[in-house]
């Protein structure tokens, strides 16, 4: 009996071991997929928030370009810009851009002009120096020495916090020399390294992107008539940590990092000091681009990123019993699908997000403008126009022959003639210039500035040329053809965005019963075709 007792015992102490083995095995494996799980959730949603927020900085930077643009369409439109309307256009465009820190204009000055520009500006300075340099660290300035000529900064807005810079010749700072040089020669936006703001030496340190201005007439064909066509630069200034500073990751504290990719190696600009890490998990970087530059913006996790208590988990699981087990399975399978129907979602959320943003301001098919951005441009141009002066003209475009390409060979190959349409007027057009798709077959251009008669048939004829060229859109078949017909409407007193739209679509369609091919202008009565 005592032996039969004892083999009982044992067997019964063995099969309690190996049920308390097995859940703390199970225990163990539980534990080791909820956290990897968990992990790789919370990396991936680490991710995707980082993708976010380098969206928004690179639509912050994108907008730099145009507000420049928006400035140079002012010293294009007007023989002069006085202080006064320099100041007014400023108070109108800067307080959508909160993340400009401040817009200049810097003329050229020759030597023997710097007299008079001296008079003109010393009582608006705080400092009476005239045109003056400053060290690098932007701290004693002093009387620029004799030079043959000068970029000095004559407007400056927001004005009271910038009037230090008045008269600070961009030419002779490291900084800023050889960007401005490079901007006037190539014809195009740069952008400097960081550098100490002279307004605020010991704080962030902030860049500036040049818009070079010529004189009207001067021929700009290669890179010295550029220069000696040069008339001013406009001075854009962005702080990069203001850029930074905006981002939100929610309770999460994520270290964000920019560094300039000055010949391919990265120099940190914010903060000071800071070493790119490995990417992985915790760390995300994009490149940024900006005018002449790019830029790497990195993000960095803390330790805990999701802050999901797990130490207590493994510990009730190890000495759990079989029934809890159990129960310990059901928990992880409702976790789990818990996790993916999570995962599905932000993916669905993140699409649709891309979708809307996408939608708000841009054709899906065509990436051209849509109906919104349109009249969001030419309500842009009027307010221009009533301003400054000048013409406006509003075509909208049909293709001819259209309908006939898509019921033969179908939409697809309809939707990839409508692709090539776009990009061949988008390069036609200048860079003032807005063409978007009104829908269908329907595209409205829009022609600031269009104050001489040859420059807008030229235009127009080149537009009709170039959407009239066949296209070949895939091997195996034949190329297509088709034409457009243009209707154009000028703006005056009274226009606005919806009646230039009609008039000029009333025009568009006197230029189809013209015989196609053609452009009518509304009102004019005639016809002009290739």
């Amino acid at each position: 009996m005592v032996g039969v007792d004892w083999r009982a015992r044992r067997g019964y102490w063995a099969r309690l071991l190996a049920v308390g083995g097995l859940g703390a095995l199970i225990s163990v494996v539980a534990y080791l997929y909820s956290s990897a799980l968990e992990r790789r959730v919370q990396a991936g949603e680490f991710q995707r928030l980082a993708h976010v927020q380098f969206n928004n900085v690179q639509n912050l930077l994108d907008h730099s370009p145009q507000v420049l643009l928006a400035f140079r369409g002012l010293f294009i439109s007007a023989e002069t810009v006085e202080p006064a309307e320099f100041a007014s256009f400023a108070r109108e465009v800067l307080p959508s851009y909160p993340e400009i820190l401040a817009m200049h204009w810097a003329p050229r000055v020759l030597h023997g002009e710097r007299g008079e520009f001296e008079r003109v500006l010393l009582p608006f300075q705080e400092r009476r120096l005239g045109i003056f340099d400053v060290a690098a660290d932007a701290r004693l300035p002093v009387s620029a020495p004799a030079r043959e000529e000068y970029l000095p900064i004559r407007y400056a807005e927001p004005f009271e916090v910038n009037r230090r810079v008045l008269g600070l010749d961009v030419l002779a700072r490291p900084y800023n020399r050889e960007v401005a040089r490079a901007a006037a020669r190539l014809g195009v936006q740069r952008t400097t390294p960081v550098f100490p703001l002279l307004q605020d030496p010991n704080g962030p340190p902030a860049v500036a992107i040049y818009q070079p201005v010529y004189r009207k007439g001067m021929p700009v064909a290669g890179a010295e008539q550029r220069w000696q066509a040069l008339e001013g630069h406009l001075i854009l200034m962005l702080r990069p940590s203001v850029l930074l500073n905006n981002l939100s990751f929610g309770p999460q504290k994520v270290e964000v990092r920019l560094y300039d990719l000055a010949d391919g190696q990265p120099v940190a600009i914010h903060p000071r000091g800071a070493v790119p890490q490995e990417p992985g998990n915790g760390v995300v970087q994009h490149r940024l681009s900006i005018p002449g530059r790019q830029w790497l913006i990195e993000f960095v996790a803390p330790q805990d990123f999701g802050g999901f208590p797990v130490s207590i988990l493994p510990l009730l699981l190890m000495f759990s019993l079989l029934a809890l087990t159990l129960v310990l399975l059901l928990l992880l399978d409702r976790s789990h699908c818990g996790t993916l129907a999570l995962e599905r979602l932000n993916g669905e959320l993140l699409s649709r997000q891309k979708e809307l943003d996408g939608l708000a301001y841009y054709d899906a098919l065509t990436g051209l403008p849509n109906r919104l951005l349109l009249f969001d441009r030419i309500n842009m141009a009027l307010g221009l126009q009533h301003r400054e002066g000048g013409r406006l003209a509003v075509c909208v475009l049909d293709l001819d022959g259209f309908k006939a390409v898509n019921d033969h060979f179908g939409h697809q190959t309809g939707d990839l003639l409508l692709k090539e349409v776009a990009q061949r007027m988008q390069a036609v057009l200048r860079p003032s210039d807005t063409v978007a798709r009104l829908g269908g077959d329907e595209f409205v251009v829009v022609l600031p500035g269009a104050n001489d008669q040859p420059t807008l048939d030229s235009i127009l004829q080149r537009l009709i040329e170039q959407v009239s060229r066949p296209v070949a859109l895939s091997a195996g078949q034949p190329a297509v053809a088709v034409s457009a017909s243009i209707g154009v409407a000028f703006a005056d007193a009274s226009s606005d965005a919806n009646s230039l739209v009609r008039e000029a679509d009333l025009a568009m369609y006197e230029a189809k019963h013209a015989g196609k091919a053609c452009y009518r202008i509304f009102g004019a009565g005639q016809a002009t075709s290739v």
